[in-house]
C-alpha cells in the first residue's frame, strides 16, 4: 500500500471487512432539510466509525507484527476498535487513554477486548496519552496510530464508497474531523469517485487542529469538550494533512451549545444517541454553518458512545424557542 491511500486501496479495505461488518444505515433527515440524510456510524459494530480503520490495519498486519503486541493512543473510539480487532485477531493490546475518557469508552475497552486488551489511563489529554504510547512502541510493540496511518484512513474510506452506492447523485458531504483519519479517507473515496462532490470537515471550536491547519490559524486545543473524541492536535508530517489540503473544500467549526443542541435534535427528531463528536455536522446545518440550501447532502455521524452523565446533563437543558 501507498503511504497515502488510493481507490483501489479503499475497495482492498472493504474486501477484507465484508465479513466482519455490515453497510451502516443512510437515514433520511428531513428535518435538517429536503436531500439530506445520515450516514449511521454510530450503528457501526463498537458504535464509531473507528472499527473500519482498526480492523483493516490488524487484518493487514502480519504474524510477526500481530505476536507483538498492539499499543495505541486513543481518546475513547480507537480504542475500544482496536480492543474487538485484538480479540478477533488473536492479538493482546495496551490501549493508553486520557485519564479523563468518559468511562463508557474505558468499560468498552476491556468488554470489546474480553481479556484481549488493556486499557491504560495515562495523562489529562490525547497528546500525553499518544506520547507514551509511542515511547511503548519503541520498546518493541506495533505502534498504530488512530489517524496517521494508511490502513486506518483506508478502512475509513469505506464509507465514502458506501455513501455513493446508496446516494448516488450526492453533491455534498460534512464529516466530523480530529486528525483527519475519518475525513482523509472519506474524501479520497468521494472525490475519486465523483470530483464534483462537496467535502466539508466539521469540528468543534475546542477542537480546531484541522480547521488550524486548512485555514492556516492557530486557535489553541480546549480540552473540556463534548467534542473529545475530535481532541488532540495533528503530529508532524501527518499524512492527513496533505489529503485533506488536497481533497476538502472546506473545514468549519461549531460551539459548545451549538453541539448540545444537535445532541438534543438527533435524540428528538431522529431517535439516535450520538456523542458531542458525532453530532458535528448535523450542528453546522442546524446552526448555519453550512448552508441547508436543498443540495443532497450525506453526513456523517460518526459515533455514538456518550457517557449517562453527559447525556442527562445534555438532554435537560430546556431549548430556546
Amino acid at each position: 500500500m501507498t503511504d497515502h491511500p488510493t481507490l483501489g486501496d479503499i475497495v482492498r479495505a472493504q474486501q477484507r471487512l465484508k465479513d466482519h461488518l455490515r453497510p451502516t444505515p443512510l437515514e433520511d433527515a428531513a428535518d435538517l432539510g429536503t436531500g439530506t440524510f445520515l450516514k449511521l456510524e454510530n450503528a457501526n459494530r463498537t458504535h464509531s466509525f473507528k472499527i473500519r480503520g482498526a480492523l483493516n490495519a490488524m487484518l493487514s498486519l502480519n504474524e510477526k507484527a500481530l505476536a507483538r503486541g498492539i499499543v495505541a493512543a486513543s481518546s475513547g473510539n480507537f480504542a475500544m476498535a482496536v480492543a474487538y480487532a485484538a480479540r478477533l485477531c488473536g492479538a493482546s493490546a495496551q490501549i493508553l487513554m486520557p485519564v479523563a475518557t468518559p468511562k463508557k469508552k474505558v468499560s468498552g475497552v476491556r468488554r470489546y477486548g474480553a481479556g484481549a486488551a488493556e486499557a491504560v489511563l495515562f495523562g489529562d489529554n490525547f497528546d500525553q496519552a499518544e506520547a507514551e504510547a509511542l515511547r511503548r512502541a519503541r520498546g518493541g510493540l506495533t505502534w498504530l496510530s488512530p489517524y496517521n496511518d494508511s490502513r486506518v484512513i483506508a478502512g475509513a474510506g469505506t464509507i465514502g464508497v458506501e455513501i455513493v452506492s446508496g446516494l448516488p447523485r450526492v453533491e455534498r458531504v460534512l464529516v466530523p474531523v480530529g486528525g483527519g483519519g475519518l475525513i482523509a479517507g472519506v474524501a479520497t473515496a468521494l472525490k475519486e469517485l465523483n470530483p464534483a462532490v462537496e467535502v466539508i470537515g466539521v469540528s468543534s471550536e475546542s477542537t480546531p487542529a484541522m480547521f488550524n491547519v486548512f485555514h492556516n490559524n492557530d486557535r489553541p486545543q480546549v480540552w473540556n469538550t463534548l467534542a473529545e473524541a475530535l481532541s488532540g492536535d495533528i503530529e508532524p508530517g501527518s499524512m492527513t494533512v496533505p489529503i485533506c489540503r488536497r481533497y476538502l473544500d472546506d473545514v468549519v467549526l461549531v460551539a459548545e451549545d451549538q453541539i448540545a443542541s444537535a445532541m438534543r435534535f438527533l435524540v428528538d427528531a431522529q431517535g439516535w444517541v450520538v456523542e458531542g463528536g458525532g453530532a458535528v455536522g448535523v450542528a453546522a446545518l442546524l446552526q448555519g454553518a453550512v448552508p441547508r440550501d436543498g443540495k443532497i447532502t450525506a453526513v456523517v455521524v460518526s459515533g455514538g458512545n456518550v457517557d449517562g452523565e453527559t447525556l442527562r446533563r445534555v438532554l435537560q437543558v430546556p431549548e430556546r424557542v
